[in-house]
């Protein structure tokens, strides 16, 4: 998630200033009651996002650590005591939509033994109801001049404002620039294409392409690019704060050799997306992860120590999407098992075993069992309804 940073009054001087202006009004100048000290934090590594433990004004939350936030989030269904509204901002999501939405003022933050004063954050529309997050930490931790290495083996966010604390570790360094106030690194998905991509911890997957750098990519490397097509399907499966990606062709890949941080990742499977190309949280089951903001760097720690690392990961064979407030097979690959047991593009799932779905929540809440066979009954776009038994092999 990324959001375009500038405080503005009123709703109708948003829309008409310039991006200039409200860039120039994005602020990281919250205080913090340390210096010159190293902070180890246990965190929670859950569906494959980084989770950190938060206290505000005497109460816990679960905070999502979001690289691709430029600051802080809190839900609306959710509020956290003591705010103080702050004007408005403009906000994109990951699916590449734009809004304007309440921006406030937290009370002090701890985190660890950390307190951090005069934080901002928006109040945003949960994008999937029934997830126990509270809220986001943003990129603007980092922006403040905080070292960070984050390392999911050992469930633990090092924080640090001491410069060379992190000088002795052995890492793949990469040059990142900020765009909106979030890191673009350098990567190369096939070929001689190489693109800055968003580093994007709020999103799950290793690594997703944007349709239109794809389509860059076929133009400058031609058959090569078309190699890598595996399979395409019209669908959707990004969900942001403002709702679900539009209906679009959405191309299967293979990629032979995904190259980032001076280091290789072969046999990855992914997707090209309506929203930006990025790097997401997928890139932690691999490796450790720092943050040098006085060098612009973010260095990537494997833990094979080897120079490259094979992902050999599966295709993502459906997804499903909120329509109308109901579960729908937003995408669905037709060389995947889902396919071939009878489910479609649009499907809406009213039924599992025996009891009714009446709700996106109660679907992605529903307690499934990994190997298990259940009874899915769902309605196709006609309104005929069909049974179809599928066992799932893991969560999606």
């Amino acid at each position: 998630m990324r959001q375009i940073a500038g405080m503005l009054c009123f709703l109708g001087l948003v829309l008409s200033c310039s991006s200039q202006a409200q860039l120039a009004r994005y602020r990281y100048d919250f205080t913090l009651n340390r210096s010159n000290f190293v902070d180890t934090i246990a965190i929670e590594w859950e569906r494959g996002q980084v989770l950190l433990p938060v206290e505000i004004g005497g109460r816990s939350y679960r905070f999502l650590f979001d690289t691709g936030a430029a600051q802080a989030v809190v839900y609306a269904d959710s509020p956290v005591e003591g705010c103080r509204p702050a004007g408005l901002i403009r906000s994109q999501d990951a699916t590449g939509a734009i809004d304007t939405v309440q921006l406030v003022m937290l009370p002090p933050v701890s985190l660890g033994h950390l307190t951090l004063t005069g934080c901002q954050a928006t109040i945003l529309r949960r994008p999937v109801a029934g997830r126990n997050i509270d809220g986001i930490i943003g990129f603007d931790l980092i922006n403040r001049g905080l070292s960070a290495k984050i390392d999911v083996n050992h469930r633990l966010l090092i924080l640090t404002d001491c410069k060379d604390f992190f000088r002795n570790e052995q890492t793949f360094p990469a040059r990142y620039k900020l765009k909106y106030h979030v890191p673009y690194i350098k990567v190369c998905p096939a070929g001689r294409f190489k693109e800055f991509t968003l580093f994007d911890t709020g999103s799950r997957s290793l690594y997703g392409i944007s349709r239109q750098s794809f389509d860059a990519c076929r133009a400058k490397i031609g058959a090569e690019a078309d190699s890598l097509i595996e399979g395409r399907s019209l669908g959707r499966h990004a969900i942001g704060h403002f709702g679900s990606e539009r209906l679009n062709e959405v191309l299967f890949l293979h990629l032979h050799r995904l190259s980032a941080f001076n280091h290789s990742f072969c046999d990855v499977h992914t997707l090209t997306t309506q929203g930006e190309s990025h790097l997401g949280a997928g890139l932690l089951n691999y490796g450790a992860v720092i943050f040098l903001p006085h060098k612009k760097r973010i260095c990537f720690q494997p833990y094979n120590q080897q120079v490259q690392t094979t992902v050999g990961n599966r295709q993502l064979d459906i997804a499903f999407v909120p329509e109308g407030g109901m579960p729908s097979v937003g995408l669905i690959w037709e060389q995947g098992e889902p396919y071939r047991l009878g489910f479609r593009q649009g499907d809406i799932i009213t039924k599992i075993d025996d009891t009714p779905i009446l709700s996106f929540t109660q679907f992605v809440t529903y307690p499934f069992v990994i190997g298990r066979e259940y009874l899915f009954t769902v309605k196709d776009a006609r309104g005929f309804s069909r049974q179809i038994r599928w066992t799932r092999l893991r969560n999606r």
